[in-house]
This record gives structure tokens, sequence and C-alpha cells, in this order.
């Protein structure tokens, strides 16, 4: 398994930057209400899980795999720090919808991006 640090960046800068928004008091549920919660964690998950996916290559397999632990993982993390912030609070639905958004937008690359084992 090879890694495109470039990609891996991209998606760690996301993630730390949608963790700082989202603990401004008030501004993730303001973001809520205005585009729904559940429709904010599809977004934002399935985004990451793109990002994911193109910094991994090796066996689609095995790339594909990898990029579901590590979003279930990253999705693990933000709701941990959302359990910790008094202003806001974990759900384990969230955390489905995390994952749910991988397994579409990873299925998605698998059936419509080539298949290439380089960098």
């Amino acid at each position: 398994m090879q890694l495109r640090p470039v990609w891996m960046c991209l998606l760690l800068a996301f993630f730390i930057s949608m963790l700082a928004a989202g603990a401004i008091p008030g501004s993730a549920n303001a973001l809520s209400d205005r585009f729904g919660d559940k429709l904010l964690h599809l977004l934002a998950y399935g985004f990451m899980a793109a990002l994911c996916f193109q910094s991994l290559r090796g066996r689609r397999l095995t790339q594909s795999l990898i990029s579901l632990l590590i979003i279930a993982l990253l999705g693990l993390i933000d709701e941990l720090v959302q359990s910790l912030l008094p202003y806001r609070n974990a759900s384990l639905l969230d955390w489905c919808f995390d994952i749910a958004a991988a397994i579409a937008v990873i299925t998605c690359m698998n059936l419509f991006t080539p298949a290439t084992t380089k960098t």
C-alpha cells in the first residue's frame, strides 16, 4: 500500500478545520439548523472518504477497507470531541451516517475511477 501524502494532508486539514469550526459555541448548531445535521455529516464524511481513498494506492479492496476504517476512526474522534464539549452532544446515529457516507463514496470511487497502483 502506497500513501499519497498531499491527499492525506488535505484530508487531515479538512478534518481539523471541521473540528475547529464545530468547537466554536453555536456554530455547529447554526449550521445544523440551516442545512440539517445528517446532510452535513453525509457531505463532510463523503468528501473526506474521497480524499482518503485518493490518498491510498494499492489493491482496490485494501484501499477501500483502509479508507473505510480511517473514516470510521475520524468519525469516532469527532463524536468523542463533541461529547467533551458542554454545548455539543455525541450521537451514534451521526457516526452511522459518517460510515454510510464513506461506504457510498468509496463504492462510487471503485465504480467510476480507474484502478491504478502507481502514485
